[in-house]
């Protein structure tokens, strides 16, 4: 698969079916995460792997409960369904002051390489701005040392369900030339 066929074709999946998928494919994908930039070369991501039905209820309890009010149609419950959950970490001495950042561009590298696979993935972040108490609750669950921040929560299955492709804004209303000009 081409790169920009993954990049147009990827979809938010958040139903699966009930087939696992082997260490040596997440294997694979993580292998991918880890070819992102990342600051100053910092390299700085570890990769928890989730199987665990407990785990991953308790995930999913962690962020309905943070889940605010304008986004409960966004609620995690399909989280305990995924065959696999990935939590990426990111070590803060070699991000320098990049979590985020670095974070996100592994995420990016792993949703890609899964949909080039044939598994679905979504994006969902395992931090709030202004609400430190979801990571706070998340590194106590997946025991997360201090020295990790927890950045995105990436479930991973096998598609049941591909949603339509989604609206894309024209290029027009989004790019501007030399200085910013609104459309």
């Amino acid at each position: 698969m081409e790169l920009k066929e993954a990049i147009r074709g990827r979809r938010s999946i958040r139903k699966y079916l009930n087939r696992d998928i082997p260490n040596s494919v997440i294997e694979e994908l993580l292998i991918l995460a880890i070819q992102a930039p990342s600051s100053m070369n910092g390299q700085p991501w570890h990769f928890i792997v989730i199987r665990e039905d407990k785990i991953k209820k308790r995930l999913v309890e962690i962020k309905n409960k943070y889940c605010p009010i304008e986004k409960q149609s966004y609620r995690a419950d399909f989280l305990s369904k995924a065959p696999v959950i990935i939590v990426v970490c990111v070590d803060k001495q070699n991000s320098y002051e990049r979590e985020v950042e670095n974070g996100v561009l592994a995420t990016a590298n792993l949703m890609l390489g899964a949909y080039s696979r044939g598994i679905g993935s979504v994006y969902l972040s395992a931090y709030r701005h202004g609400e430190p108490r979801i990571s706070e609750e998340i590194r106590e669950v997946l025991n997360i040392s201090q020295e990790l921040d927890p950045i995105t929560i990436v479930p991973l299955g096998y598609p049941d369900e591909i949603p339509e492709p989604k609206n894309i804004k024209p290029l027009k209303e989004m790019i501007s030339y030399e200085t910013y000009c609104k459309q």
